[in-house]
């Protein structure tokens, strides 16, 4: 548990290093961008070759001529109290003795941690993704919420999927990922044995 709380600690959105920490494009070719796909889910198709992957539904927070990346929305690492993650940061915990999920959010930097949350209220936000839709630190979060300004729906994550340029380009080619709208649901109800199902039902484009 120490080391999920210690990810759940540590925020940096660093798309542009997605590229450096990621495996090189392994075509050894660059795709130009066709089109973004930024704001959809990657659902993996049946069979995908990279074990890392399989049945994974992936948010895809940016996509651009730089890269692309992505957080996994289907797999929990762990489930914690969420008054034992408010001590974490040093916040005084209000009298909730609910659990949370910590999510798994792909093989790069575990250590690093994002909260997916929606936008009825103010908060730091770091990155939109779509509509009603963002990305903020962990503590401006925790913090809105001892205000009362709690998103109405939140998803703790850590680790992220990155690619370089070209590299998501040659993956969809090869057609190891469908893409599908980034409906809510499965963005945040708590099924997530059926989301890859779900997803795959609602696919819109084989690449």
């Amino acid at each position: 548990m120490k080391r999920i709380l210690l990810a759940a600690m540590v925020l940096s959105l660093a798309v542009s290093a997605s590229a450096q920490e990621q495996d090189k494009n392994p075509e050894g070719a660059y795709l130009p961008l066709l089109g973004s796909h930024q704001g959809e889910l990657l659902v993996a198709r049946p069979g995908m070759p990279d074990g890392r992957f399989r049945q994974s539904v992936i948010l895809l927070v940016e996509h651009n001529e730089n890269g692309a990346f992505g957080l996994i929305v289907n797999r929990v690492a762990q489930r914690i109290s969420l008054s034992a993650l408010f001590r974490s940061f040093g916040i005084k915990a209000p009298r909730d003795m609910s659990e949370v999920n910590i999510h798994y959010g792909g093989p790069v930097s575990p250590d690093t941690g994002f909260v997916l949350h929606t936008t009825e209220h103010e908060l730091n936000v770091i990155h939109g993704v779509g509509e009603n839709v963002a990305i903020s630190p962990v503590d401006a979060v925790l913090r809105a919420m001892t205000r009362g300004k709690r998103p109405e729906k939140i998803v703790i994550i850590v680790g992220y999927a990155g690619w370089g340029a070209g590299q998501l380009e040659n993956e969809m080619r090869r057609g190891d990922w469908y893409t599908a709208p980034a409906d809510p649901d499965i963005l945040f109800d708590d099924d997530h044995a059926s989301k890859w199902n779900r997803a795959m039902e609602r696919r819109f484009r084989v690449i």
